[in-house]
């Protein structure tokens, strides 16, 4: 850019420009193989951040034209970070940049012997309402994509956590298992008779069935357990900091509370569940799949005794 200009920049040599470039675009390409390799947390984005500012700056700065278009550069970098890294960064750059263009703007015009014409302010109010713009632009983006996320992990009938999402917050717990030996209790569930109520009294029946025992399951539990719809009528529950005993009185009341419910609607529906507890007097911590099995042979187990009772 500054090569082929008609007029020499305001301040410094084609050769230090051109070092400030090479030094530039070396910082870029270290980062982003950095990056690449093992990530940045949010001090190295306020960072980058700043270098980008910082570049756009000093070019504002040597920019010879009365109507620098290189300040073009600062919105260019605002929205970048912004979509590139959400919301919350956008609003901090944004501030970021109007810092940088208070310095440099003032010092282009220092250096050019002149003070700003009418286009340039008007140019100014142009990109500050783009930038506005731009602002409602990623909110609504930030919306969507929690609003995506959210539906990827949420069971879309009874809005508990799906089968994928409660084996990665479960496969998470375990590895905290292991370094802080945090107790955890695994609950598998299972409505007795929903066939039967799908069945008799249709799929709505049952639907409303689900919905419902998710409500008592979502009073049941604390904020901090974890509640998911694993499939069908199975239901798995991952209580943290607990213990076998706290899991069983838990699955007590919630045992009732839905029967109960059930019996007043004249619903032929009753609840099965199993218990694997998983604390430091077991030792060694077994894996998901482990743990997940024997869970669902105490369930199945539970269910026989159930049969053989009714019996």
């Amino acid at each position: 850019y500054f090569s082929f200009l008609p007029q020499p920049p305001l301040a410094l040599s084609y050769s230090i420009i051109a070092i400030l470039f090479v030094v530039f675009f070396s910082f870029h390409i270290i980062w982003w193989l950095y990056f690449k390799r093992k990530g940045v947390g949010i001090k190295g984005v306020r960072a980058a951040n700043w270098i980008d500012l910082l570049g756009s700056g000093t070019v504002i700065i040597l920019d010879p034209f009365s109507i620098p278009p290189t300040i073009v550069l600062i919105v260019i970098a605002v929205i970048g970070n912004g979509i590139q890294h959400g919301l919350r960064n956008f609003i901090i750059v944004s501030g970021n940049a109007l810092f940088v263009s208070l310095v440099a703007v003032p010092m282009h015009y220092y250096l050019s012997g002149q003070w700003p014409s009418y286009p340039f302010y008007f140019l100014c109010i142009f990109l500050l309402v783009c930038l506005h713009y731009i602002y409602f632009l990623v909110r609504g983006i930030e919306h969507l994509k929690s609003h995506a996320e959210e539906l990827a992990r949420k069971d879309e009938l009874t809005g508990l956590l799906n089968r994928r999402a409660f084996l990665s917050a479960a496969g998470y717990l375990l590895s905290l298992y292991k370094r802080t030996k945090l107790p955890l209790v695994f609950v598998f569930a299972d409505l007795d008779g929903f066939k039967a109520v799908n069945d008799e009294l249709g799929h709505a029946m049952g639907d409303k069935v689900l919905q419902q025992f998710a409500v008592f399951a979502k009073e049941s539990f604390r904020k901090t357990d974890i509640t998911s719809r694993f499939g069908g009528d199975e239901f798995v529950f991952l209580l943290a900091n607990s213990f076998r005993e706290d899991a069983e009185n838990v699955m007590k009341r919630l045992t009732h509370q839905f029967v109960e419910w059930a019996r007043k609607n004249k619903i032929q529906v009753g609840l099965s569940w199993g218990i694997e507890a998983v604390d430091a007097e077991n030792g060694e911590a077994p894996t998901l799949e482990e743990i997940m099995k024997k869970a669902d042979e105490a369930l199945y187990a539970a269910k026989r005794r159930r049969k053989a009772a009714a019996q």
